[in-house]
């Protein structure tokens, strides 16, 4: 009995520690999958990632297993491919099929190279997609030889190809612009000695391109001497505060010849880091100076055309108008002292004369009006457009009256900029015409209006858009003229009528035009025969310098 109780207790005890074991072993093995269940967790995390990574990036991996030629693609490289889908297995042959014709000879020796040398490689080149699109791609790798195979990725630079290439478009116009508008450019990075010129600069200058190597000790040399001190003096104070500047200043070219150039430059802040430098332009001004200079002397002309033309407006206002005066002067003694002793023929050629001169002083007048309007006068000032008509009126009540005529105006008192005799000129020319030609059947009726408007609402091409205009109207009921006739009535000493018909010189009208343009301004003519003329005068509200 004692001999199974002992066995059935050693029995117990190894079933015991059996049991232990059992229960340590299974809690062990929980451990363990928790935490393969927890690596399995961040192992799927990270593909998640790495998955998202090659969309964000548009780049793809790809394994080739050399013996067997298995490959394996990644999702995203079935994407850059350009396949809708992933639902079946590539291989070697749909692998070499995506690269483009012209490029498969220099892959297959980049990954032979690999393979052989069992090194990485990296090429460049482009691929077809299924739609016929073509991309650049980046394929980089390695090989790995204990697993007989190649691994990869393909990234899809094709917006970082097109962007270089539009980058290297930009650069080759801005060299064709700075060798059009012969214009260099320039960077002088603060702490630095060298000064980096683009190839027109050096052109400019007189020098190959990349020819020299330029600092500001050399580039001194090149300044004119006579303007020399004059560029040191304004570089070195924009320099001291890093101001921008701007320099007018000749330059001598190694063979002697000198050059008019400008300088213009701004200090700033480029790159990432904390670098400034001054980044300048320089460009060869010499044929607009020597056209500058060319003006000057046709300035210089031109003023003494215009002394000319004072003297003789002063020769004409005295010199000739004194033996007119005698004339009309003798005429009339000869008439009231002599009409009883001359026959009519004696009275006629008298009274011819007297109206000849009266026409000469009529047109000397007139003329010395014109002369003075193409010397301009620019006293402008601000005026009421009201009163400037009313004014107008009040100077030719007597002919109003005369004639019977009814006056409407309808304007507001508008302040306009301009030159207040001038106005009072054109007006008095435009209302004098109306009251001129009148229709003989009806009494004379004339409208003078005002509206405002912009430019861009008036059909007139060289009107500048964005300005205020007045539109004023000059209607009337007279004898008008052909439609034809509208722009050759500006025309100085042109007449639409017969001397005998209508007094005149033929230069009013000129005048109006004259003082439109002293204006910056436009006018124009509308009319109909025996059916009445408008005037349209279009004048800037502010004269802009």
């Amino acid at each position: 009995m004692l001999l199974i109780a002992t066995v059935v207790f050693i029995g117990l005890l190894i079933l015991g520690y059996f049991l232990v074991r059992s229960v340590q072993f299974v809690n062990r093995l929980r451990r363990e999958a928790t935490g393969l269940k927890k690596y399995n967790k961040y192992l799927l995390e990270r593909v998640e990632v790495l998955n998202l990574a090659e969309r964000i990036t548009h780049l793809g991996s790809w394994e080739i297993f050399v013996e067997s030629g298995q490959v394996k693609w990644s999702d995203e490289l079935y994407k850059v491919y350009g396949f809708k889908n992933d639902n079946f297995l590539p291989d070697t042959h749909i692998n070499e099929q995506v690269i483009a014709p012209e490029y498969r000879d220099k892959v297959n020796k980049e990954l032979k190279s690999a393979i052989d040398n069992k090194t990485s490689f990296a090429v460049e080149y482009q691929i077809v997609q299924p739609s016929g699109a073509r991309k650049y791609v980046l394929g980089q790798g390695f090989y790995i030889e204990g697993e007989d195979k190649l691994v990869g990725t393909i990234q899809d630079i094709t917006e970082l190809k097109e962007a270089v290439l539009k980058l290297r478009i930009n650069e080759s116009l801005l060299r064709e612009a700075e060798m059009v508008s012969h214009s260099g450019s320039w960077e002088w990075i603060d702490g630095k000695e060298f000064i980096l010129w683009s190839d027109e600069m050096y052109n400019i200058h007189g020098f190959l391109p990349h020819s020299v190597f330029v600092n500001f000790a050399f580039y001194k040399g090149l300044v004119h001497d006579d303007d020399l001190y004059a560029f040191m003096q304004n570089f070195n104070k924009a320099k001291k505060d890093k101001l921008p500047f701007k320099i007018n200043y000749r330059i001598v070219l190694p063979g002697g010849e000198t050059r008019h150039v400008l300088t213009t430059a701004e200090y700033k802040r480029i790159g990432l880091n904390e670098n400034y430098a001054y980044i300048g332009n320089t460009q060869d001004v010499t044929q607009l100076r020597e056209a500058e200079v060319q003006l000057e002397e046709k300035i210089a002309e031109l003023n003494r055309s215009n002394h000319d033309l004072e003297q003789f407006a002063y020769v004409a206002s005295h010199d000739l108008q004194e033996p007119l005066r005698k004339i009309q002067a003798f005429g009339d003694r000869l008439k009231d002292k002599y009409a009883g002793q001359m026959n009519a023929e004696a009275q006629d050629y008298i009274s011819r004369m007297r109206g000849a001169s009266e026409r000469m002083r009529a047109l000397i007048d007139d003329l010395l009006a014109f002369s003075k309007l193409t010397r301009g006068n620019k006293g402008f000032s601000k005026l009421k457009l009201g009163d400037i008509v009313r004014k107008t009126l009040s100077d030719l009540d007597f002919t109003i009256e005369l004639k019977k005529a009814t006056v409407n105006i309808d304007l507001e008192d508008d302040e306009i900029d301009g030159v207040e005799s001038q106005l009072i000129q054109l007006f008095q020319n435009l209302i004098g015409n109306s009251l001129k030609f009148t229709n003989q059947n009806e009494p004379p009726y004339i409208s003078i209006s005002c509206t405002t408007k912009y430019g861009y609402e008036l059909s007139i091409t060289e009107i500048n858009k964005n300005q205020i205009f007045y539109v004023i109207e000059i209607k009337d009921n007279g004898i008008g003229f052909e439609t034809e006739e509208a722009m050759k009535i500006f025309d100085i000493f042109h007449r639409l009528h017969s001397r005998a018909d209508y007094e005149g010189t033929g230069i009013g009208l000129a005048i109006c035009k004259r003082i439109t343009d002293n204006h910056s301004g436009f006018i124009f003519a509308e009319g109909k025969s025996d059916e009445g003329a408008t005037f349209v005068v279009v004048l800037p509200k502010k004269q802009i310098k």
